[in-house]
């Protein structure tokens, strides 16, 4: 039987989850291949025959010395993130984490009204165990949900040598996204919202009656509002040398440039013949959700398809937000761009 102190070494068992009445965490065997064949690092996609073993915080016995450096990619959500995070999977260079779940866990305990002393240790902890790496000399880049936003600088702060992508779609590619998504797309905004409320940061204006008065797309525009004024708050306090904005239009007009430019960043060592294969492998020839083929075109014809149904809407909305932003002296282009349009 495999020890617990193997385990919490061995990159192949992944932190999975963080109970936070036992203190301890759920570890799930789940080597490279299968990390590839997860959309997400979710129970919905990792095996259910996965090896799994419940450890204490405090019998986890880690060795420092062998940990990876870890840098971050933070975004809104319908910004083609699981596709870039893809795009880092390069033995023997990086490995991207798509959104692993033990951090939702503890932005659980946040919002629940764990404090700092109490949540501190605990996140330090799982970021120290998702920064084990497959092989010596990978940086691991991590991925996290959208909603581990919140989490973003107290990430930065207990790091101060990792870095930070921040990652967004247009207002209006946001808004499609998740019209796309019909009556689970306009759930799903709304809970967004809600989350953002209990992290307090929510832009101000707004009570709880005039939200109830509001579309769904009206909705979901308040809560990308949200993530941008949050996101350029983040530029101001830890700098240009720390952090980077990406616009996902500009990423899929120029996917080599993108790649190029946040290897440089991310201090990546990707020769012209890696940065090759990555453009033309998986991550940018394979739909991120079903692995089905990524057709760029049909995916502009999607949007055009809503357009059609949404698109009057959509450019209502579009133009409100630009007021509620100008009232709000919210910039709609966040500072310190990793690429120029």
């Amino acid at each position: 039987m495999t020890s617990a102190t193997e385990i919490a070494r061995n990159a192949e068992f992944l932190a999975h989850r963080y109970d936070e009445a036992s203190q301890a965490f759920q570890f799930v065997g789940l080597t490279r291949d299968q990390h590839r064949r997860c959309t997400f690092l979710t129970d919905e996609y990792i095996p259910e025959d996965s090896q799994r073993m419940m450890i204490r915080s405090a019998d986890i016995d880690l060795d420092h010395t062998a940990l990876a450096p870890v840098d971050f990619i933070f975004h809104s959500a319908f910004a083609c993130s699981t596709m870039l995070a893809r795009a880092l999977d390069i033995e023997g260079v990086s490995m991207g984490l798509k959104e692993p779940i033990v951090l939702n866990d503890l932005v659980g305990m946040k919002r629940r009204g764990a404090g700092p002393t109490k949540l501190a240790p605990v996140l330090d902890q799982s970021i120290a165990l998702l920064a084990r790496p497959f092989s010596s000399g990978e940086k691991i880049i991590v991925k996290p949900s959208n909603i581990v936003n919140c989490l973003a600088p107290s990430v930065l702060d207990m790091r101060p040598k990792s870095k930070a992508l921040l990652l967004h779609a247009p207002l209006k590619s946001f808004l499609r996204s998740l019209a796309a998504k019909n009556m689970w797309g306009r759930i799903w905004a709304r809970e967004n919202v809600i989350g953002i409320m209990e992290d307090q940061d929510l832009v101000s204006g707004f009570a709880s009656a005039d939200l109830l008065r509001l579309t769904d797309i009206q909705i979901a525009a308040v809560a990308w509002l949200s993530e941008h004024a949050r996101f350029a708050k983040i530029v101001r306090h830890y700098g240009n040398d720390r952090i980077r904005t990406l616009d996902s239009e500009i990423f899929l007009n120029n996917k080599k440039g993108t790649i190029a430019s946040l290897a440089a960043f991310f201090s990546l060592d990707l020769d012209d013949d890696r940065l090759e294969n990555i453009l033309a492998g998986p991550a940018f020839t394979q739909h991120s959700k079903d692995f089905s083929k990524f057709d760029a075109e049909a995916r502009q014809e999607q949007h055009a398809t809503f357009d059609d149904a949404h698109g009057e809407e959509i450019e209502m909305v579009v133009q409100w937000a630009a007021a509620v932003a100008q009232s709000q002296n919210i910039s709609l282009e966040l500072p310190s761009p990793l690429l120029s349009p």
